[in-house]
């Protein structure tokens, strides 16, 4: 009873935790409406397009989860006191943890394939070039949270939000235009999602065997470039505007 009146006090979490449970619900519901199904987008079935988006979700996501949990801001003024670089705290906390999902996506995508039968056609260079690009724009959102939350002490709206359109718009499981069976144009807002073209990328060169240098891939990865070469250096911006502001309040180490 006291967790629960602790918990309910937060009415901003406690809303958008009931609601991420709905969305996650939702979200699986329309992947079990589109199995079975050809995905003529990327020329492939879809087996292959949803082990994509797992390797997606184990090798690219983690990044952010790791900076998340990492950079808490509850024990930050203590490590703070060691002097480290900004660079080296937020890569080398997180680094382990990616690490360790990465390793754990090579079996993943080695049962999709020699299990469930995934037909993968990967261009190397291009797989190389879109895994940093999504690396970068998934870091960039877990360090402009953490910023936000070193004040804040609690999840903010704004990457709440963005983090929720994103896990039933940015066609994880399931590609964006099956959205428009149910709300005609919706897949026209999932492109406005940076993770909607990580997945995109990404796909583009495991299942298409798209080359860097054909002019459509290229368009697709300038737009993902586009996200990554805006969100770091903002992300930079909001986590040191935060950090000084929490010093200077005092509020550094607060619970």
């Amino acid at each position: 009873m006291r967790d629960m009146a602790k918990w309910a006090t937060y009415k901003s979490t406690a809303w958008t935790t009931l609601l991420g449970g709905g969305i996650a619900v939702a979200s699986w519901g329309l992947n079990a409406t589109f199995r079975n199904v050809t995905v003529p987008q990327y020329n492939t079935d879809y087996v292959s397009f949803l082990v994509v988006g797992i390797l997606v979700a184990n090798f690219i996501l983690p990044v952010g989860a790791g900076v998340s949990s990492r950079l808490n801001p509850y024990t930050l003024e203590s490590i703070l006191m060691t002097g480290p670089k900004l660079a080296t705290l937020v890569v080398g906390t997180s680094l382990w943890p990616y690490m360790l999902s990465a390793l754990f996506a090579i079996p993943q995508v080695l049962i999709g394939v020699y299990v469930f039968g995934a037909h993968l056609r990967v261009d190397p260079l291009s797989f190389a070039i879109a895994s940093i690009i999504g690396i970068l724009i998934v870091l960039a959102l877990a360090i402009i949270a953490t910023g936000i939350k070193i004040v804040t002490k609690q999840a903010d709206p704004i990457t709440w939000g963005v983090a929720l359109a994103a896990s039933i718009l940015s066609g994880m499981t399931f590609p964006i235009q099956h959205l428009n069976d149910y709300i005609p144009g919706l897949s026209s807002v999932s492109w406005l999602l940076p993770q909607t073209w990580i997945f995109h990328i990404i796909r583009l060169a495991t299942l298409t065997d798209a080359s860097i240098f054909d002019p459509s891939t290229a368009l697709a990865f300038l737009a993902a470039s586009i996200y990554a070469l805006v969100l770091l250096p903002l992300s930079y911006f909001v986590f040191s505007i935060s950090l000084r502001r929490a010093k200077k309040e005092g509020s550094l180490g607060w619970f």
